[in-house]
């Protein structure tokens, strides 16, 4: 095995080995270990591996919390969980080796938006309450919940990140570098004073903040010192979002209000109730349309006659009608040109819509792995038509939890697809009983509120063809104009 990282400074510039793991960049440092992307040499995948620098490593009780914290994360599966596939912690060599999420994280996003709106803080809350609920039920409390841990993977998924960090390890680093005073901007009453012991309503605090933070721009307390920041969380209360981001959610604005109690037995109970309270929020209202309004309730008139039968053949010199021939020939000869590519395009458009027909029959019934394989085949497809489009959606029903988790990720990679679609993909969020197909619900519906308008972009078609169609008539009508000492058409059947 080649040196140890941990006197890297910034990305590697040679490749280094810890079997059997290319190190190939260091990509960035958690609360207690280096990460590195890397390469696993037995299929080439590209994976994230983090390492304990040698100077912690020879500390029994940070390597025994690197060690619980590598346990920890083996246990815990769930889509909005960073996965972490194994390691080796023996003597001074401690690492493992995770999913690689290069979305960046929520506080890269937050940097580059300044803030979100209410509606996306719910989406993004659904996923984070559905992560900590998890790792909450499995006893596992994380301690540091903040946006810098949540990465972001495709379609808006959320993964929570830097488990089972150890208080001395954290210190460490504020000590040295000042790399983790972030941490502060989050931290509960109880984790500051040491007592009641951290649980869950530890992470619910901190979740609050986090909420606050993303509809803000700001975390509920600053100041010029971590020391500072401490004795807000403890002593003062925090304002309220209302009062800063007017159109937030009366209900929003109660529950972060509810989570950053200074006592922890006045916070929800649960990440699963801030999560329940979160879709009732997201609840979208009715809205009554009354069918009739957009009838006219005056008839259009009709258009009156302006000119008589008889000026139309009135009498015009004549000319010879041999002038007009070359530009009927081209006329004729651009028609016929024109048929010919419509035909073209309509055998060639028949012929996707016979391959799109069969994926969507196959999709809708056979083996299952055919049939999630028929969906990724269609997610694969530049466009749909509006039939095939309506059948994979109403796969959305079906019994099976893979098929449905199959059309949600389609409708991530087609977003397009999903409008009108919001309030069934939110019951789904809300209610659906697999974890996978919640979360896939919601980040179905952060892709397709941020897909531009279809609608929109439809309507600039017809209005670039309604142009071209425009000057064409203005063309020929200017040729008419020239030529109107022609002869009318009764005339030249006459001359004939």
């Amino acid at each position: 095995m080649a040196q140890s990282p941990s006197g890297a400074s910034g990305p590697a510039t040679t490749s280094r080995w810890i079997w059997p793991f290319e190190l190939l960049e260091k990509i960035g440092e958690g609360g207690m270990g280096v990460v590195y992307r890397a390469r696993y040499v037995g299929n080439n995948r590209i994976v994230a591996v983090k390492l304990l620098p040698e100077d912690l490593s020879a500390d029994p009780v940070v390597a025994a919390r690197f060690d619980r914290e590598l346990e920890i994360l083996k246990q815990l599966r769930h889509p909005n969980i960073v996965h972490c596939f194994g390691g080796v912690c023996e003597s001074r060599q401690r690492f493992y080796a995770m999913e690689l999420v290069e979305g960046g994280t929520l506080a890269d996003l937050l940097r580059e938006k300044q803030r979100f709106s209410w509606d996306y803080v719910v989406e993004y809350g659904l996923q984070m309450c559905d992560a900590l609920h998890y790792a909450h039920e499995r006893g596992v409390v994380h301690r540091d919940v903040k946006p810098a841990n949540f990465l972001l993977g495709k379609a808006h998924q959320l993964k929570l990140s830097d488990f089972g960090l150890a208080t001395m390890a954290s210190a460490t680093k504020i000590t040295r570098a000042g790399k983790t005073a972030g941490t502060f901007l989050y931290m509960a009453p109880e984790q500051i004073r040491g007592q009641p012991p951290v649980s869950a309503q530890t992470d619910l605090y901190a979740l609050g903040c986090v909420f606050f933070e993303l509809l803000t721009g700001r975390p509920p307390f600053q100041g010029d010192s971590p020391a500072v920041i401490l004795r807000k969380h403890l002593k003062e209360t925090p304002p309220r979002v209302a009062a800063l981001v007017p159109n937030c959610p009366a209900a929003l604005d109660q529950l972060i209000a509810d989570l950053l109690q200074k006592n922890p037995v006045d916070r929800p109970e649960s990440a699963a109730a801030v999560a329940t309270r979160l879709r009732s929020i997201l609840r979208p209202s009715i809205v009554h349309v009354d069918p009739l309004a957009q009838t006219p309730t005056h008839p259009v008139p009709a258009v009156a006659a302006t000119a008589s039968e008889s000026e139309f053949e009135a009498e015009v010199p004549a000319r010879p009608i041999r002038s007009l021939l070359p530009w009927l020939v081209a006329v004729v000869i651009f028609a016929c040109l024109a048929a010919g590519g419509w035909w073209r395009a309509a055998r060639l458009s028949q012929e996707v819509a016979q391959l799109e027909r069969a994926w969507v029959e196959t999709a809708a019934s056979g083996p299952l792995p055919v049939r999630v394989a028929a969906l990724q085949k269609l997610a694969q497809l530049d466009s749909l038509g509006a039939d095939s489009a309506a059948a994979v959606c109403a796969l959305l029903d079906d019994p099976d939890p893979a098929i449905r988790l199959a059309v949600l990720r389609f409708l991530q990679r087609r977003p397009q697809y999903g409008e009108g679609k919001v309030a069934l993909l939110t019951r789904i969020q809300q209610r659906d009983a697999n974890d996978e197909v919640r979360s896939a619900a919601a980040a179905a519906v952060i892709a397709i509120r941020d897909n531009p308008d279809s609608a929109t972009a439809a309507a600039w078609w017809w209005a670039a063809a309604g142009c071209c169609l425009l000057t064409t008539g203005a063309i020929g009508w200017w040729w008419l104009r020239q030529h109107r000492q022609g002869l009318t058409l009764d005339r030249i059947f006459s001359a004939r």
